[in-house]
């Protein structure tokens, strides 16, 4: 039984092999061919008109862009599910269009202008004109010029504008909440999904009993507050620049993550737990 049980510790549970179909929807989804650029300004536009209040209109952007042709009706579904868990479990129902931001192709300053400009778009709905002519300036010029633009009017308004206007900081409870969301979108949400519409490599049971184990909401929570948070415990606002210097890179490799944790989570499992998982399957 020692052998037994060493050899599958050893080659039984391969992170890679039980995260190949899930590593395989997120490479497929369309957002993955896509500049951040064309999908900041979607967004953008989206904010700044009030769509941000038509379920529908935000909907179809995100069909438009998670969607995976091999994995057809497990993409189309997962948006419901990304809706209906930003809205009950996060309180914010434009979370699933930030993950966007994430997915699409940038370098660290691309998406630190596209952040900002969505996170003040966001803002203009709720502070006033100038904001929002702000986060409107310079179309003609494309994205990031208007952005630059815009940013640079700032000094003309007030200083409770201003601050309110500041693209460079945000509260830490708000951007907890994006990459709380963030990260269980990358992770456990699309998990039974793939194993209903049987979509893409064949899983084997167990995969998905350590999917949803080693993606659990405790774990996601441990993995935002020790990687993500870990020198932002005793602060309200947080400088964006900066804390992206620090987890872009990581925040942008959505396969590292989830092998980081599903490798945690076979490095915490005895021989006994790993052959009695493979022998339930």
């Amino acid at each position: 039984m020692g052998a037994l049980c060493s050899a599958i510790t050893r080659g039984g549970l391969n992170a890679d092999e039980i995260l190949k179909n899930l590593n395989n929807l997120f490479k497929g989804m369309l957002i993955r061919s896509i500049s951040i650029e064309q999908i900041a300004e979607t967004i953008k536009n989206l904010a700044t008109s009030g769509q941000l209040t038509n379920v529908d209109a935000w909907k179809q952007v995100l069909q438009d862009n998670i969607f995976n042709s091999k994995f057809a009706q497990t993409s189309k579904e997962l948006v419901n599910y990304a809706m209906e868990d930003a809205k009950n479990n996060y309180g914010d129902q434009t979370l699933p269009l930030l993950s966007l931001l994430f997915l699409a192709g940038s370098d660290q300053q691309q998406f630190l202008t596209a952040f900002k400009a969505i996170s003040l778009a966001r803002k203009a709905q709720g502070i006033g004109t100038d904001v929002k002519n702000i986060a409107n300036a310079g179309k003609k010029g494309g994205f990031f010029a208007g952005l630059k633009a815009g940013l640079s009017s700032l000094k003309n308004l007030g200083s409770a504008a201003k601050q309110a206007a500041n693209p460079n900081i945000i509260k830490k409870a708000e951007l907890r909440n994006v990459l709380s969301y963030h990260l269980n979108f990358l992770t456990l949400l699309p998990v039974n999904l793939l194993a209903q519409f049987n979509e893409g490599v064949k899983m084997k049971g167990y995969f998905v009993t350590v999917l949803n184990n080693a993606f659990n909401k405790d774990l996601q929570n441990q993995y935002v507050d020790e990687k993500l948070f870990a020198n932002y415990n005793n602060v309200d606002e947080i400088n964006i620049d900066e804390f992206y210097g620090l987890n872009y890179d990581r925040l942008k490799d959505d396969m590292g993550l989830r092998k980081g944790l599903v490798t945690q989570y076979i490095t915490n499992l005895s021989p006994e737990e790993i052959l009695k998982l493979i022998s339930s399957a």
